[in-house]
């Protein structure tokens, strides 16, 4: 659940000598400045609009900017002009932009090392790829590289199909015990084009990469039946 709202905070109070109050006529007030801001999980996001009110410390009358007269109106918008609000009623934003710095970094970094794999394939590889003629979403199958030769790989395929990039094999699947040989131009033939979605080097054992199936083409028959 998002929490998000707005709230108000005094950002300058200073008192305002020789100033009658009109409630009960005693000279004991000051003026505020307040900064109205949005959050987020109470977090400063920005501000929108900064208020001034003349407060009676005596009465405790609260004179807000659009009903005072005008020439003390004038006085307290010129006041409230030279008030600057804090820059922590921006964090919300700063952290919003640091966080789409990093996510836009980490990115770039992730196709960078992806590129590297592919231009250098190493035996272990697995590729996700989509599958574009497929109809359902289960589009996605898995590749991995058992071999490699001057200008191809052995690769096996996953016995499942799935419905998005996954990091790890469902309990029931692994690749098949048959390989096949594709040139490498395909893996970037396949980056190309958008189908190759991912690809994992150095990844831990609880992916289960390393789990064979036997392909039985008979039930690999029944099943596209």
């Amino acid at each position: 659940m998002i929490i998000y709202g707005w709230n108000t905070k005094n950002i300058k109070q200073a008192p305002l000598p020789n100033h009658a109050c009109p409630s009960c006529k005693e000279s004991n007030s000051y003026v505020a400045v307040f900064a109205h801001y949005a959050h987020i999980f109470w977090i400063p996001l920005f501000p929108y609009k900064k208020t001034i009110q003349i407060y009676c410390a005596h009465c405790q009358l609260a004179t807000e900017e659009n009903t005072m007269q005008a020439e003390m109106r004038g006085k307290m918008k010129q006041l409230k002009s030279t008030v600057s609000i804090p820059k922590y009623l921006f964090s919300g934003l700063f952290i919003i932009a640091l966080a789409i710095s990093y996510f836009a970094y980490s990115g770039h970094q992730q196709g960078q090392l992806e590129a590297e794999y592919i231009s250098n394939p190493q035996v272990g590889d697995v590729y996700i790829i989509k599958d574009s003629e497929e109809k359902s979403e289960y589009n996605h199958y898995l590749m991995k590289v058992n071999a490699i030769e001057p200008d191809s790989l052995i690769v096996a395929f996953s016995s499942y199909y799935y419905n998005g990039i996954v990091d790890k094999l469902d309990p029931a699947d692994g690749f098949y015990n048959v390989a096949y040989a594709i040139h490498k131009d395909q893996i970037k033939n396949f980056d190309v084009s958008g189908d190759l979605k991912k690809v994992m080097r150095d990844y831990s054992l609880s992916a289960e990469f390393d789990r064979v199936v036997e392909f039985n083409p008979e039930v690999l028959e029944e099943v596209v039946e």
